[in-house]
């Protein structure tokens, strides 16, 4: 079998997880930046959200293709593939005058996303023989960068720097991070897929399929309640509380906080098993809409506060991740086709929800968020339908 060394394993852990520090940064770079944006392309904010669901096309495009390359050809060759479309990305982007062509960087933007997932997942799947503990803190790594860049677009709003620095940072982390991938040796690959395991998703039952649809659709509105909120947190923020730019992205900041702690505290809980996870989806997402609520309705800056930081130790806890547990336990041998289901209903809600946010903004802003309170609604129902029917031993 073919083993790497435990130094060879730490530092390719380090890679992993630095590659998806940058993705937190790169997941909100362009919705902290739209006023900038908006006035580089003289477009209105509503195109520059558009431009943002390029997205979502990217990743739903790539996503199956990237993950049967990566089963065929190895995981470092999609890495460093990955690696190297996002760098041109973050270094491109602040350079671009012309809206179009910044679509065509945010779709490849989703196209490296794809490629992270696809070779990250199994790979630290691979290093710890079928263990996923270590994709959880994925979540917390892609936070960390949440919490990272508001604070330093505020810096460079603040110092009235140019904006493109922030972008600049993220490019060069995966430049170094790059040099430090070439050297290192990859895990063996898990074994594929068997035919006899494809040819039992055509003999579901008809609670199985229920409980299948409710589950992939949940992979929408986890992602969609995510990115609605990312998105337009700071502009309400600012033009509904009433708070100062800076105030704004400390409150993005702080949900990322709540989300880096929230991660951790559902990775022992569940490590414990103290709580099953069909109680623990319905509790996660019943606390994200009644902080969202308080969010939306309570307009004092301190209670905003808090509620960020609940908000973001719920909704973006890992609480989607344990629905794709849930999930993988229905068909344990197929692993591979129901990560790949689950993130391309996360990859329509990329490339949909800006779309529509982007809408609801030319009404207002104040619409626009607390429209996210539906999304929170219609989650928090499908995880009481996932439970309903686990109850049952479906």
């Amino acid at each position: 079998m073919n083993q790497v060394t435990v130094s060879n394993k730490l530092r390719l852990s380090i890679v992993l997880y630095l590659n998806y520090l940058v993705h937190g940064i790169g997941l909100l770079i362009l919705t902290q930046n739209m006023l900038h944006l908006s006035k580089s392309w003289d477009q209105p904010l509503a195109t520059v959200s558009y431009v943002i669901s390029g997205i979502g096309i990217g990743r739903i495009i790539a996503y199956y293709l990237l993950g049967s390359l990566s089963d065929r050809y190895g995981r470092k060759p999609i890495l460093a593939f990955g690696m190297i479309t996002y760098a041109i990305f973050l270094t491109a982007m602040p350079f671009v005058n012309d809206f179009k062509m910044a679509y065509g960087l945010t779709i490849l933007a989703g196209i490296a996303n794809s490629a992270l997932d696809s070779a990250t997942y199994p790979t630290f799947l691979e290093l710890n023989h079928g263990k996923g503990a270590a994709t959880v803190l994925i979540k917390s790594m892609m936070s960390l960068g949440e919490f990272i860049l508001p604070l330093m677009v505020g810096f460079l709003e603040l110092s009235k720097l140019w904006y493109g620095w922030s972008f600049i940072v993220g490019a060069m982390i995966l430049a170094i991070n790059f040099m430090m991938l070439l050297p290192l040796k990859f895990p063996k690959q898990m074994v594929k897929m068997t035919v006899q395991d494809n040819q039992k998703l055509s003999k579901l039952k008809a609670a199985q399929i229920a409980l299948m649809t409710l589950l992939s659709v949940y992979g929408f509105t986890a992602m969609a309640l995510m990115i609605h909120f990312t998105q337009w947190i700071s502009l309400f923020a600012v033009n509904v509380l009433n708070m100062s730019h800076l105030a704004a992205h400390f409150v993005l900041s702080l949900y990322s906080v709540g989300s880096i702690i929230g991660v951790l505290v559902m990775f022992m809980v569940m490590q414990k098993e103290w709580v099953p996870d069909r109680y623990l989806i319905i509790i996660l997402n019943a606390l994200a809409l009644l902080s969202l609520g308080i969010i939306c309705f309570v307009p004092q800056h301190q209670v905003v506060n808090i509620a960020a930081f609940v908000f973001g130790a719920t909704a973006a806890s890992g609480v989607m991740q344990i629905g794709l547990n849930i999930f993988l336990r229905l068909f344990p041998n197929m692993k591979g086709r129901i990560t790949a289901i689950f993130f391309s209903f996360g990859s329509v809600a990329s490339f949909t929800v800006p779309i529509m946010t982007g809408m609801l903004s030319q009404m207002s802003i104040a619409i626009t968020l607390r429209s996210n309170l539906v999304v929170a609604a219609i989650n928090l129902l499908l995880c009481v339908g996932v439970s309903l029917l686990l109850k049952k031993k479906v």
